[in-house]
Protein backbone atom coordinates (compact mmCIF):
# COMPACT_ATOMS: atom_id res chain seq x y z
CA UNK A 1 0.00 0.00 0.00
CA UNK A 2 1.28 3.93 -0.85
CA UNK A 3 2.66 4.99 2.17
CA UNK A 4 0.47 8.29 1.87
CA UNK A 5 -2.62 5.52 1.46
CA UNK A 6 -1.93 3.81 4.57
CA UNK A 7 -1.47 6.56 6.57
CA UNK A 8 -4.88 8.18 5.74
CA UNK A 9 -6.00 4.15 6.84
CA UNK A 10 -4.82 4.24 9.76
CA UNK A 11 -5.84 7.84 10.80
CA UNK A 12 -9.70 6.89 10.18
CA UNK A 13 -10.09 3.20 11.19
CA UNK A 14 -10.01 1.54 14.81
CA UNK A 15 -11.54 2.55 17.59
CA UNK A 16 -10.70 6.19 17.53
CA UNK A 17 -12.61 6.71 14.02
CA UNK A 18 -15.50 8.39 15.49
CA UNK A 19 -13.60 10.75 17.57
CA UNK A 20 -11.19 11.76 14.72
CA UNK A 21 -14.52 12.17 12.50
CA UNK A 22 -16.03 14.85 14.62
CA UNK A 23 -13.81 17.44 13.37
CA UNK A 24 -14.58 16.44 9.80
CA UNK A 25 -17.98 17.05 9.80
CA UNK A 26 -17.27 21.35 10.33
CA UNK A 27 -16.25 21.12 6.74
CA UNK A 28 -20.10 20.72 6.18
CA UNK A 29 -23.08 23.07 7.79
CA UNK A 30 -25.31 20.68 9.15
CA UNK A 31 -28.61 22.16 7.97
CA UNK A 32 -31.90 20.27 7.08
CA UNK A 33 -32.54 19.61 4.00
CA UNK A 34 -35.34 21.19 1.89
CA UNK A 35 -34.16 19.00 -1.16
CA UNK A 36 -36.43 17.07 -3.51
CA UNK A 37 -36.07 13.40 -1.71
CA UNK A 38 -34.03 10.49 -3.37
CA UNK A 39 -35.55 8.02 -5.13
CA UNK A 40 -32.68 5.48 -3.93
CA UNK A 41 -34.37 3.75 -1.64
CA UNK A 42 -31.95 0.74 -1.50
CA UNK A 43 -29.42 2.18 0.81
CA UNK A 44 -31.65 2.22 4.04
CA UNK A 45 -33.45 -0.78 5.85
CA UNK A 46 -34.85 -0.79 9.23
CA UNK A 47 -33.66 2.43 9.77
CA UNK A 48 -29.76 1.37 9.41
CA UNK A 49 -27.38 2.28 5.85
CA UNK A 50 -27.16 -1.08 3.98
CA UNK A 51 -23.98 -1.76 1.17
CA UNK A 52 -23.96 -5.32 -0.02
CA UNK A 53 -20.60 -7.07 0.24
CA UNK A 54 -19.83 -7.33 -3.49
CA UNK A 55 -20.29 -3.22 -3.22
CA UNK A 56 -17.93 -2.98 -0.22
CA UNK A 57 -15.17 -4.66 -2.56
CA UNK A 58 -16.05 -2.30 -5.47
CA UNK A 59 -15.53 0.79 -3.32
CA UNK A 60 -12.64 -0.42 -2.35
CA UNK A 61 -11.08 -1.29 -5.51
CA UNK A 62 -11.84 2.27 -6.90
CA UNK A 63 -9.48 3.86 -3.90
CA UNK A 64 -12.09 3.43 -0.72
CA UNK A 65 -10.56 2.07 2.76
CA UNK A 66 -12.96 -1.14 3.81
CA UNK A 67 -13.02 0.06 7.28
CA UNK A 68 -13.91 3.20 6.54
CA UNK A 69 -16.10 2.10 3.95
CA UNK A 70 -18.25 -0.34 6.40
CA UNK A 71 -17.40 2.32 9.55
CA UNK A 72 -19.60 4.86 8.15
CA UNK A 73 -22.42 2.97 6.43
CA UNK A 74 -22.98 1.43 10.40
CA UNK A 75 -23.20 5.56 11.07
CA UNK A 76 -25.85 6.32 8.64
CA UNK A 77 -29.72 6.07 9.54
CA UNK A 78 -31.43 7.44 6.89
CA UNK A 79 -31.56 8.73 3.46
CA UNK A 80 -32.37 12.30 3.05
CA UNK A 81 -30.68 15.64 4.78
CA UNK A 82 -27.96 17.45 5.31
CA UNK A 83 -26.46 16.33 9.03
CA UNK A 84 -24.65 13.63 10.49
CA UNK A 85 -26.05 9.93 10.16
CA UNK A 86 -27.97 10.71 6.86
CA UNK A 87 -26.39 8.92 3.46
CA UNK A 88 -25.19 11.47 1.26
CA UNK A 89 -23.85 14.10 4.39
CA UNK A 90 -21.71 11.19 5.66
CA UNK A 91 -20.30 10.44 2.31
CA UNK A 92 -19.64 14.20 1.75
CA UNK A 93 -17.51 14.71 4.32
CA UNK A 94 -15.52 11.83 3.70
CA UNK A 95 -14.50 12.87 0.01
CA UNK A 96 -14.30 16.87 1.04
CA UNK A 97 -11.75 15.90 3.78
CA UNK A 98 -9.64 13.52 1.54
CA UNK A 99 -10.10 16.51 -1.01
CA UNK A 100 -8.74 18.84 0.88
CA UNK A 101 -5.65 16.17 2.22
CA UNK A 102 -4.93 16.19 -1.82
CA UNK A 103 -4.96 19.85 -1.79
CA UNK A 104 -2.76 20.01 1.02
CA UNK A 105 -0.11 17.91 0.26
CA UNK A 106 0.23 19.20 -3.67
CA UNK A 107 1.58 21.94 -2.33
CA UNK A 108 4.41 20.63 -0.19
CA UNK A 109 4.47 17.15 -0.77
CA UNK A 110 4.98 14.65 -3.48
CA UNK A 111 2.48 14.39 -6.75
CA UNK A 112 1.81 10.82 -6.40
CA UNK A 113 0.92 11.18 -2.24
CA UNK A 114 -1.55 14.04 -3.56
CA UNK A 115 -3.79 12.03 -6.19
CA UNK A 116 -3.60 8.99 -4.13
CA UNK A 117 -5.86 11.19 -1.93
CA UNK A 118 -8.02 12.55 -4.91
CA UNK A 119 -8.92 8.97 -5.71
CA UNK A 120 -9.95 7.78 -2.41
CA UNK A 121 -11.78 11.27 -2.22
CA UNK A 122 -13.86 10.20 -5.71
CA UNK A 123 -14.62 6.93 -4.23
CA UNK A 124 -16.54 8.52 -1.23
CA UNK A 125 -18.00 11.16 -3.73
CA UNK A 126 -18.88 8.37 -5.41
CA UNK A 127 -20.93 6.72 -2.77
CA UNK A 128 -22.89 9.45 -1.97
CA UNK A 129 -24.67 9.21 -5.34
CA UNK A 130 -24.92 5.89 -5.27
CA UNK A 131 -26.68 4.33 -7.11
CA UNK A 132 -27.50 6.80 -9.33
CA UNK A 133 -28.04 10.57 -9.22
CA UNK A 134 -31.85 11.21 -8.44
CA UNK A 135 -31.87 14.53 -6.28
CA UNK A 136 -30.25 18.44 -6.34
CA UNK A 137 -28.07 17.03 -3.32
CA UNK A 138 -26.58 14.00 -4.65
CA UNK A 139 -26.54 16.15 -8.03
CA UNK A 140 -24.00 18.03 -5.95
CA UNK A 141 -22.05 15.44 -4.75
CA UNK A 142 -21.88 14.00 -8.44
CA UNK A 143 -20.39 17.51 -9.31
CA UNK A 144 -17.95 17.57 -6.52
CA UNK A 145 -16.88 13.85 -7.56
CA UNK A 146 -16.16 15.01 -11.31
CA UNK A 147 -13.83 18.55 -9.85
CA UNK A 148 -12.03 15.98 -8.13
CA UNK A 149 -11.29 13.64 -10.47
CA UNK A 150 -10.35 16.13 -13.02
CA UNK A 151 -7.71 18.03 -9.73
CA UNK A 152 -6.36 13.96 -9.77
CA UNK A 153 -6.40 14.56 -13.67
CA UNK A 154 -3.79 17.33 -14.30
CA UNK A 155 -1.77 15.13 -11.86
CA UNK A 156 -1.89 12.35 -14.36
CA UNK A 157 1.13 11.42 -16.36
CA UNK A 158 -0.47 12.63 -19.27
CA UNK A 159 -2.80 15.35 -17.91
CA UNK A 160 -6.80 14.13 -18.81
CA UNK A 161 -8.29 15.49 -21.82
CA UNK A 162 -12.11 16.64 -20.78
CA UNK A 163 -13.84 16.10 -24.74
CA UNK A 164 -16.82 16.91 -25.58
CA UNK A 165 -18.65 15.08 -28.06
CA UNK A 166 -21.89 16.40 -30.38
CA UNK A 167 -24.78 14.45 -29.28
CA UNK A 168 -28.51 15.76 -29.79
CA UNK A 169 -29.21 19.47 -28.78
CA UNK A 170 -25.90 19.14 -26.86
CA UNK A 171 -22.67 17.11 -26.05
CA UNK A 172 -21.75 14.29 -23.92
CA UNK A 173 -18.47 14.54 -21.67
CA UNK A 174 -15.56 12.10 -22.36
CA UNK A 175 -12.83 11.69 -20.13
CA UNK A 176 -9.78 10.95 -22.60
CA UNK A 177 -6.92 9.20 -20.93
CA UNK A 178 -3.80 8.61 -23.10
CA UNK A 179 -0.63 6.61 -21.85
CA UNK A 180 3.02 7.88 -21.77
CA UNK A 181 5.57 7.85 -24.47
CA UNK A 182 2.62 6.24 -26.87
CA UNK A 183 2.74 8.83 -29.94
CA UNK A 184 -0.17 7.66 -31.19
CA UNK A 185 -2.21 5.12 -28.99
CA UNK A 186 -5.16 3.08 -30.06
CA UNK A 187 -8.96 3.77 -28.61
CA UNK A 188 -11.33 2.21 -26.23
CA UNK A 189 -14.70 3.97 -25.46
CA UNK A 190 -15.64 3.03 -21.99
CA UNK A 191 -19.10 2.54 -21.09
CA UNK A 192 -20.20 2.03 -17.33
CA UNK A 193 -23.10 0.86 -16.05
CA UNK A 194 -26.19 2.56 -14.12
CA UNK A 195 -24.38 3.14 -11.03
CA UNK A 196 -20.61 3.30 -12.60
CA UNK A 197 -20.16 6.53 -13.96
CA UNK A 198 -17.35 8.01 -15.74
CA UNK A 199 -15.29 8.93 -13.01
CA UNK A 200 -15.50 5.42 -11.55
CA UNK A 201 -13.23 3.86 -13.51
CA UNK A 202 -9.64 4.66 -12.34
CA UNK A 203 -8.29 1.77 -11.43
CA UNK A 204 -9.21 -0.66 -14.77
CA UNK A 205 -8.28 3.08 -16.47
CA UNK A 206 -4.70 2.59 -15.23
CA UNK A 207 -4.14 -0.95 -17.01
CA UNK A 208 -5.37 -0.07 -20.37
CA UNK A 209 -2.76 2.43 -19.86
CA UNK A 210 -0.34 0.33 -19.14
CA UNK A 211 -0.67 -1.23 -22.02
CA UNK A 212 -0.56 1.51 -24.24
CA UNK A 213 -4.27 1.83 -24.85
CA UNK A 214 -5.54 5.66 -24.21
CA UNK A 215 -9.36 5.66 -22.90
CA UNK A 216 -12.27 7.62 -23.14
CA UNK A 217 -15.34 7.24 -20.39
CA UNK A 218 -17.97 8.90 -21.18
CA UNK A 219 -22.11 8.59 -19.34
CA UNK A 220 -24.50 6.68 -21.02
CA UNK A 221 -27.68 8.53 -22.27
CA UNK A 222 -30.11 8.52 -19.05
CA UNK A 223 -26.92 8.72 -16.20
CA UNK A 224 -24.17 10.72 -14.72
CA UNK A 225 -23.80 13.70 -16.85
CA UNK A 226 -25.86 12.74 -20.00
CA UNK A 227 -29.17 12.26 -17.36
CA UNK A 228 -30.89 14.76 -19.47
CA UNK A 229 -31.68 12.73 -22.41
CA UNK A 230 -33.92 9.44 -21.90
CA UNK A 231 -31.94 6.30 -22.33
CA UNK A 232 -30.42 5.41 -25.63
CA UNK A 233 -31.72 2.07 -26.99
CA UNK A 234 -30.14 2.57 -30.21
CA UNK A 235 -26.46 3.33 -29.25
CA UNK A 236 -26.34 6.18 -31.01
CA UNK A 237 -24.15 7.35 -28.02
CA UNK A 238 -21.31 5.20 -29.48
CA UNK A 239 -21.63 6.66 -33.02
CA UNK A 240 -21.42 10.22 -32.18
CA UNK A 241 -18.12 9.58 -30.19
CA UNK A 242 -17.00 7.14 -32.99
CA UNK A 243 -17.29 9.70 -35.54
CA UNK A 244 -15.66 12.75 -33.24
CA UNK A 245 -12.92 10.45 -32.12
CA UNK A 246 -12.11 9.48 -36.19
CA UNK A 247 -11.09 13.13 -36.55
CA UNK A 248 -8.24 13.02 -34.29
CA UNK A 249 -5.10 13.61 -35.47
CA UNK A 250 -3.24 12.34 -32.12
CA UNK A 251 -5.12 8.92 -31.93
CA UNK A 252 -4.42 5.39 -33.75
CA UNK A 253 -8.15 5.44 -35.15
CA UNK A 254 -7.65 2.44 -37.48
CA UNK A 255 -7.92 0.96 -33.93
CA UNK A 256 -10.91 1.73 -32.27
CA UNK A 257 -12.55 -0.52 -29.58
CA UNK A 258 -15.28 -0.66 -27.02
CA UNK A 259 -15.32 -1.35 -23.61
CA UNK A 260 -18.96 -1.84 -21.60
CA UNK A 261 -19.69 -2.88 -18.33
CA UNK A 262 -22.83 -3.77 -16.88
CA UNK A 263 -25.81 -1.75 -18.63
CA UNK A 264 -22.49 -0.54 -20.35
CA UNK A 265 -22.24 -3.73 -21.62
CA UNK A 266 -25.44 -4.10 -23.10
CA UNK A 267 -25.46 -0.58 -24.80
CA UNK A 268 -22.15 -2.13 -26.50
CA UNK A 269 -23.36 -5.26 -27.89
CA UNK A 270 -26.02 -3.31 -29.40
CA UNK A 271 -23.19 -1.36 -31.00
CA UNK A 272 -21.61 -4.42 -32.13
CA UNK A 273 -25.21 -5.49 -33.51
CA UNK A 274 -24.45 -2.95 -36.19
CA UNK A 275 -21.14 -4.60 -37.50
CA UNK A 276 -19.43 -1.19 -38.10
CA UNK A 277 -15.93 -1.99 -40.03
CA UNK A 278 -14.73 0.93 -38.27
CA UNK A 279 -14.67 -0.84 -34.71
CA UNK A 280 -11.99 -3.02 -34.07
CA UNK A 281 -13.27 -5.32 -31.19
CA UNK A 282 -15.71 -4.96 -28.51
CA UNK A 283 -15.73 -6.68 -24.91
CA UNK A 284 -18.87 -6.89 -23.01
CA UNK A 285 -18.18 -7.22 -19.23
CA UNK A 286 -20.78 -8.45 -16.89
CA UNK A 287 -23.59 -8.38 -19.79
CA UNK A 288 -25.70 -10.28 -22.16
CA UNK A 289 -27.35 -10.61 -24.74
CA UNK A 290 -30.82 -12.88 -23.33
CA UNK A 291 -31.13 -13.97 -27.21
CA UNK A 292 -34.49 -15.96 -26.96
CA UNK A 293 -35.36 -14.10 -23.69
CA UNK A 294 -38.05 -10.99 -22.74
CA UNK A 295 -34.75 -8.69 -23.08
CA UNK A 296 -33.22 -10.10 -25.70
CA UNK A 297 -31.17 -7.42 -27.67
CA UNK A 298 -32.23 -9.23 -30.94
CA UNK A 299 -35.72 -10.25 -30.32
CA UNK A 300 -35.42 -11.77 -33.90
CA UNK A 301 -32.49 -13.96 -33.04
CA UNK A 302 -31.84 -17.28 -31.03
CA UNK A 303 -29.00 -18.89 -29.66
CA UNK A 304 -26.86 -20.23 -32.21
CA UNK A 305 -27.36 -17.32 -34.73
CA UNK A 306 -24.59 -15.52 -35.86
CA UNK A 307 -24.70 -12.05 -35.50
CA UNK A 308 -21.67 -10.35 -34.51
CA UNK A 309 -18.69 -10.59 -36.72
CA UNK A 310 -15.98 -9.69 -33.85
CA UNK A 311 -13.83 -10.41 -32.08
CA UNK A 312 -15.67 -10.14 -29.19
CA UNK A 313 -15.04 -11.06 -25.52
CA UNK A 314 -17.38 -11.70 -22.93
CA UNK A 315 -16.41 -11.99 -19.64
CA UNK A 316 -17.91 -12.53 -15.95
CA UNK A 317 -18.76 -14.10 -12.72
CA UNK A 318 -20.72 -17.06 -12.46
CA UNK A 319 -22.95 -16.51 -9.74
CA UNK A 320 -24.87 -13.22 -11.56
CA UNK A 321 -28.28 -13.79 -11.91
CA UNK A 322 -29.06 -11.07 -14.21
CA UNK A 323 -26.56 -12.76 -16.86
CA UNK A 324 -26.37 -16.50 -16.04
CA UNK A 325 -23.74 -18.88 -17.74
CA UNK A 326 -25.82 -19.69 -20.48
CA UNK A 327 -26.59 -15.88 -21.62
CA UNK A 328 -22.92 -15.30 -21.61
CA UNK A 329 -22.32 -18.51 -23.25
CA UNK A 330 -25.08 -17.58 -26.13
CA UNK A 331 -23.17 -14.40 -26.63
CA UNK A 332 -19.66 -15.31 -26.74
CA UNK A 333 -21.78 -18.08 -29.67
CA UNK A 334 -23.53 -14.93 -31.11
CA UNK A 335 -19.84 -13.53 -32.35
CA UNK A 336 -17.97 -14.92 -35.35
CA UNK A 337 -14.71 -14.89 -33.45
CA UNK A 338 -13.91 -14.08 -29.99
CA UNK A 339 -13.76 -15.29 -26.04
CA UNK A 340 -15.43 -16.34 -22.81
CA UNK A 341 -13.84 -15.41 -19.99
CA UNK A 342 -16.06 -17.16 -16.77
CA UNK A 343 -14.63 -15.28 -13.83
CA UNK A 344 -14.89 -18.40 -11.06
CA UNK A 345 -17.72 -18.01 -8.34
CA UNK A 346 -17.78 -14.03 -8.97
CA UNK A 347 -20.74 -12.06 -8.85
CA UNK A 348 -21.75 -9.59 -11.03
CA UNK A 349 -19.32 -7.97 -12.65
CA UNK A 350 -16.78 -10.10 -10.25
CA UNK A 351 -15.01 -6.95 -9.38
CA UNK A 352 -12.53 -9.36 -6.63
CA UNK A 353 -11.23 -10.75 -10.24
CA UNK A 354 -10.20 -6.64 -11.64
CA UNK A 355 -6.58 -6.83 -10.46
CA UNK A 356 -5.85 -9.34 -12.39
CA UNK A 357 -8.51 -9.73 -15.46
CA UNK A 358 -8.50 -6.17 -16.10
CA UNK A 359 -4.74 -5.65 -17.17
CA UNK A 360 -5.55 -9.36 -19.06
CA UNK A 361 -8.56 -7.51 -20.72
CA UNK A 362 -6.13 -4.76 -21.95
CA UNK A 363 -3.68 -7.42 -23.38
CA UNK A 364 -6.73 -8.81 -25.14
CA UNK A 365 -7.25 -6.06 -27.06
CA UNK A 366 -4.06 -5.15 -27.66
CA UNK A 367 -4.27 -8.64 -29.36
CA UNK A 368 -6.71 -7.84 -31.31
CA UNK A 369 -5.35 -4.56 -32.85
CA UNK A 370 -2.27 -6.41 -33.88
CA UNK A 371 -4.31 -9.07 -35.95
CA UNK A 372 -6.66 -5.90 -37.76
Amino acid sequence: MPRIRKTLAQGLCGSAAICLAVPLFSLLAASVSSAQPSTNTTNIKDGHGVLEERRVRAYKEMGGDENVIRQTVARITKQDGDAPGCWVYEWRVLGEYYENLGDAILKTGPRRAAQDAYIASIAYYALGWFPRVTNAEEAKDYDQQLRVYQKAGKLMDVPLEVVKIPFRDGFITTYLHKPLGVEKPPLVLYAGGVDQYKANHYRPVQDFLAKGLAVATFDLPGFGESRQWERDTKSDAHFAMLESYLKRTDLDTKHISLFGQSYGAGATLRAALRNDPRITAIVAFCGAMHLGGKNSLAPESKPGDKLINGPLLVANGTRDPGSPVEDLISTYQAAKTGDLWLLGLGEHCAVEYYPIVMPQVARWLVEQNKKK
